[in-house]
């Protein structure tokens, strides 16, 4: 494992999702994260994809078979907002998991932790430092902030908090 404080990963995930929204054009919220997965940058180009399911099991999940194409499986019947939400957290699997993360060491980096890291990442992609300053510069306020983000409310709060510390 790479030795590096919880601070310093979350610093590397908000990196890594601004460099994906950056190729992807992503200027406004909400982001649309499947969009992202079935047309990732070149580099991921075999790792990214969604496959719609049919289970209760879970919300979403990443699999990647033996020497195939990585894909996140997603409930079929998820409200937009949480669909959203689960495939952004199960793009860093995906990320981890790649021939382009594995070989800069992402596994062991953040496999120890994966669910915070995970879930961490999810909010840092969809409500992204830079894009939550500007519509607060706008006089968006915490009231619309999920409806406009596209977040579910659980999370829109998380989100909405986070920034606020960024911002003290």
């Amino acid at each position: 494992m790479i030795a590096t404080t919880r601070e310093e990963r979350r610093w590397f995930l908000r990196t890594v999702a601004m460099g994906l929204l950056n190729s992807a054009g992503h200027t406004q919220p909400p982001i649309q994260v499947e969009e992202m997965l079935k047309h990732p940058p070149q580099v991921y180009d075999t790792d990214f994809g969604v496959v719609d399911m049919y289970s209760n099991l879970w919300d979403a999940t990443f699999a990647r078979p033996p020497s195939k194409r990585g894909s996140v499986f997603v409930r079929i019947d998820l409200p937009p907002a949480q669909r959203r939400y689960a495939l952004a957290r199960e793009m860093l699997s995906a990320l981890i998991t790649s021939d382009h993360g594995r070989q800069m060491g992402l596994e062991s980096l953040f496999l120890d932790d994966i669910q915070d890291a995970a879930e961490y990442f999810a909010r840092a992609i969809l409500a992204p430092e830079t894009m939550v300053e500007a519509y607060r510069q706008q006089g968006g306020g915490s009231s619309m902030f999920a409806k406009e983000f596209g977040l579910p409310e659980d999370i829109a709060e998380l989100c909405w908090t986070e920034h606020c510390a960024f911002n003290d």
